[in-house]
């Protein structure tokens, strides 16, 4: 179960499962923000996880889910909306700030990579839990982007389905944001938008690109957090079939050719306003051991270290200069920040 202690209140938070009685005291994650809780065992107050088998792994990392997603309504205040917005057989929720629509100011849009790594509100399960809801969920970055005074969304792209029910518009990641887009954010009054994806969500935020030329006028800053696949993003491809596949390859193969044929755009070159609005806005933190911020060089995107060589960990190892490039593109300064980074190598 998940122990915190909120440092300000000296009070138990729970485990969002109404048994935080019988268990040991908590104590605060090692960061003591209430964005920071560990998984202790309820017997051991001392011990975190044990890897028992894979099965009793998926049943942890689902709990570890639900319970993030729990808290992004309990903990950080954030409300659920139903996608599509309108009532049907089926639908999925995201999660965003009350009144988001409405307001004048930044909206940030966090972006997952795929399942079953990433949902909404958590960047990485096995951070969750193996380390901590402060590396490996959303809090952190929603609680900064609230104290700055931004607007909050919180994408869902990996329910397509319930009970088997296709949920309409939803029934690819790449779909789930098109619709996010134009249900909601599209028509929301904010001064501009704010994006931060982790790996597949770069494509995801890519394909809206090439659909959207209102997402192409209105991100003002995209920052993608190692990027997937690396160096093809842009431009997505299905694998070429093997003789002897892997099951990973051949399931890999299987979701990208679904994923093609729900969303041809996403496997199609981009066009050079795409283009043009990524090298503008976009910066990938990209997994190396350099200092976070550190410039790599130009490929899809102009790349820049995240401050870590672990796929999974890039999100929170590149939270300080993430920020502030986000901070820069609000001010609509991202082109201009891009541009010096790009000088400064040359010379």
């Amino acid at each position: 179960m998940f122990k915190n202690v909120t440092p300000e209140k000296g009070r138990r938070v729970g485990d969002g499962g109404g048994e935080s009685r019988r268990s040991s005291v908590g104590r605060p994650g090692p960061s003591g923000k209430k964005s920071d809780w560990v998984l202790r065992q309820r017997g051991d107050d001392q011990k975190g996880f044990e890897f028992k088998d894979q099965g009793n792994y998926n049943e942890v990392a689902n709990a570890v889910v639900s319970f993030v997603q729990q808290q992004l309504v309990s903990l950080c205040e954030l409300l659920p909306f139903p996608l599509p917005p309108t009532a049907g057989e089926a639908n999925s929720v995201i999660y965003a700030t009350q009144n988001f629509q409405e307001h004048p100011g930044p909206l940030l849009l966090l972006v997952c990579g795929s399942a079953p790594g990433g949902a909404a509100g958590v960047w990485g399960r096995s951070l969750c839990i193996n380390a901590t809801l402060h590396e490996g969920a959303m809090f952190d970055y929603i609680f900064r982007a609230e104290a700055l005074g931004w607007a909050v969304v919180v994408a869902n792209p990996n329910i397509n389905e319930i009970h088997g029910i296709p949920i309409t518009g939803s029934e690819s990641p790449h779909q789930h944001l098109a619709t996010l887009w134009k249900s909601y954010m599209e028509s929301a009054q904010a001064s501009n938008v704010l994006v931060v994806a982790h790996s597949y969500g770069a494509p995801l935020i890519v394909h809206l690109l090439k659909v959207f030329a209102s997402a192409r006028a209105r991100i003002s800053a995209l920052a993608f957090t190692d990027a997937w696949p690396p160096g093809g993003f842009l431009e997505e491809k299905i694998p070429e079939e093997k003789e002897a596949p892997t099951p990973a390859e051949s399931a890999l193969r299987k979701v990208l050719l679904d994923f093609a044929k729900k969303t041809p755009e996403a496997f199609a070159p981009a066009e050079p306003e795409v283009v043009s609005t990524l090298q503008q806005v976009g910066r990938n933190f990209r997994a190396s051991p350099l200092p976070a911020g550190t410039f790599l060089g130009v490929g899809e995107v102009v790349e820049v270290s995240a401050g870590h060589q672990s796929h999974p960990s890039t999100t929170h190892a590149a939270t300080e200069p993430l920020f502030l490039f986000l901070q820069q593109g609000a001010q609509g300064d991202a082109p201009k920040a891009n541009e010096e980074l790009r000088a400064a190598r040359a010379a």
